[in-house]
């Protein structure tokens, strides 16, 4: 058994003038949402071996408020795709993770994370709902990330951000 856990950045501000979509920050609401969920995460035992990454900066604060709530750093990894890419790209990052990580956190943005939750639960993206700082937990029988298919995960616990 696996443990694939996908969040969503926590509430970003909005883009100010001249600033990229990629480099908008958290907002002081979205730091406390980011914390909680990783007190969330603590409370489950779910204390990830690695985590995988948007490059952008929300993505990276929402990780790193949430990592100070865990008994130890994490190892993290940064993936264009995952700010970019679609949720097939997401699956083939994951796929490639290799079969010694048990628990796998993956810090994404909407659309794509919920596209991603919805494929591989095979349910409709509008029941999981990823509001800001959404974290799922999936559970995944297989034994190599590799495997990972549609329809493969059963759907453990939500935590929404508050």
């Amino acid at each position: 058994m696996k443990n694939l856990l996908l969040m969503r950045h926590a509430t970003a501000a909005e883009k100010e003038a001249g600033q990229t979509d990629s480099d908008r920050v958290l907002t002081l609401f979205g730091e406390r949402q980011a914390g909680q969920a990783g007190l969330w995460l603590v409370e489950q035992q779910l204390v990830p071996q690695l985590v995988l990454c948007s490059p952008a900066v929300r993505t990276r604060h929402t990780w790193e408020q949430a990592e100070d709530a865990l008994p130890k750093k994490v190892p993290i990894e940064f993936e264009n795709d995952l700010y970019l890419g679609t949720e097939h790209d997401i699956q083939s990052i994951v796929q490639g993770v290799h079969e010694d990580v048990d628990t796998l956190l993956v810090v994404g943005h909407n659309p794509t994370i919920a596209f991603l939750a919805a494929m591989l639960l095979q349910v409709q993206d509008e029941e999981l709902a990823f509001r800001p700082a959404t974290l799922v937990w999936l559970q995944y029988s297989g034994s190599h990330w590799r495997d990972l298919r549609a329809k493969s995960c059963k759907l453990m616990a939500k935590y929404v951000g508050q």
